[in-house]
């Protein structure tokens, strides 16, 4: 495995405060570091995805609201982008929590900032991974893409589907979101596109509705205890979703 940078989260974090207060007690030279052994990675990857990502951005407005609607969709386009550009980096660098914290802290850090920042509020640490490597941005668009990516011309289809809630609070945030099959059923089921028996199921209800899509998601967690939803295959995972949706409430 070759060297890589990384960024520990204590350093970040004092970098982040510093930054924050415009003092420059601290710098990103000062807390850069790198990881493994041998010649050090080629950079080029990692700058073209930069690259990419930039270019992305330069569709969208300059400046985003909290919440702003088109930070999600961003997010949708960029999950496929990040999950190419580092289909080809080791996985054991992939591994490495530092790895991610040193991409959103350095490499990408005005994209976390133009994404989660606000007039005279800055990112949250959060956003960059420190204290959860599951809230870093980065990692958060290659898991969504590594989970919805399936075979075929448009790999990431079923991972530029569904709203920041359905991801963040129904899937990503979920022990069931271990077993693919069933993230794609869900996934099919909110784009109206989840079929079994030649039956198509209806998308739910979102958002803060308690007898939709969140009504789903506690009757998943409730079966995970006994249903072991990784040995599922796409069709009986389908049938499952399906079922366990047809007395909810339904969405627009």
């Amino acid at each position: 495995m070759s060297q890589f940078p990384i960024i520990h989260a204590d350093d970040a974090l004092r970098y982040l405060k510093a930054r924050q207060l415009e003092n420059d007690s601290v710098t990103l030279d000062d807390i850069r570091r790198t990881a493994g052994t041998g010649d050090a990675m080629s950079n080029a990857p990692l700058q073209d995805l930069r690259t990419k990502l930039l270019l992305l951005k330069k569709k969208f407005p300059e400046k985003l609201t909290k919440r702003d609607p088109q930070g999600g969709r961003f997010e949708s386009e960029a999950c496929g982008i990040v999950h190419a550009g580092l289909a080809n980096v080791d996985r054991r660098v992939r591994a490495d929590h530092d790895f991610w914290t040193w991409l959103a802290v350095d490499l990408l850090a005005d994209i976390v900032e133009w994404r989660f920042g606000t007039a005279g509020r800055p990112a949250q640490n959060a956003n960059y991974g420190i204290g959860t490597r599951a809230e870093n941005m980065f990692f958060r668009l290659w898991l969504r893409a590594d989970l919805g990516k399936t075979p075929g011309t448009e790999p990431y289809a079923l991972a530029k589907m569904g709203d920041q809630d359905l991801w963040r609070s129904h899937l990503l945030r979920q022990g069931y979101a271990n077993a693919r099959s069933i993230v794609r059923a869900l996934l099919k089921l909110q784009a109206g596109k989840l079929t079994t028996q030649n039956k198509t199921a209806k998308k739910l209800a979102g958002g803060e509705d308690p007898n939709g899509v969140r009504m789903l998601a506690k009757r998943l967690r409730r079966m995970r205890a006994n249903v072991v939803f990784e040995y599922l295959s796409t069709e009986q995972a389908d049938a499952l979703v399906y079922e366990l949706s047809l007395d909810l409430k339904k969405g627009k």
